[in-house]
């Protein structure tokens, strides 16, 4: 590994937790897995796995803490990383991505919930139960979101990729 894939990995990590923090105080809408997507499909494998990996770990060293929750992304996001990018090698267009990303978005509410079960089932349950409505609407969004802006962040980071040294 090199270090221009470890800066530029960074650096898309950073973008990531900038996306995060960014729309973290509107209800319901939440773009970091369109993010991580567009970063999946658009470039290598290692720099889209790195970059989440390090979004996670910036979100928990300056703004979550570490916990049960926080740690949960370090789990979700890189595994969605790989999984988009296996899938992207058949090809990615918008109405695909755009279910993707809802999909994605919608199970990343619902396995945030799963820290839950260190205190109880019970309570567990309720909070998967009184998620799902979030997570079914930040689902639609997030979906309504790929489908707009898809396209034109793969064209960006294509061209970023294009146009960096060493880019992947």
């Amino acid at each position: 590994m090199s270090v221009r894939l470890f800066v530029r990995s960074a650096v898309l990590g950073a973008l990531e937790l900038v996306v995060f923090t960014a729309f973290s105080g509107i209800l319901y809408l939440e773009a970091v897995t369109l993010t991580v997507v567009s970063v999946a499909c658009c470039l290598d494998r290692r720099t889209a796995v790195l970059s989440s990996v390090c979004f996670c770990v910036l979100n928990m060293l300056l703004i979550q803490g570490v916990t049960p929750w926080s740690l949960m992304y370090l789990g979700v996001y890189p595994v969605y990383s790989l999984i988009v990018r296996r899938l992207c090698r058949q090809g990615m267009d918008r109405l695909k991505a755009a279910a993707l990303t809802g999909v994605l978005s919608f199970l990343t509410g619902q396995i945030l919930q799963i820290p839950w079960l260190l205190f109880s089932g019970v309570l567990a349950a309720g909070y998967l139960l009184a998620g799902l409505q979030t997570s079914l609407v930040q689902g639609a969004l997030s979906a309504a979101m790929a489908w707009v802006l898809f396209e034109p962040l793969c064209r960006v980071l294509r061209h970023l990729s294009r146009t960096v040294p060493g880019g992947a």
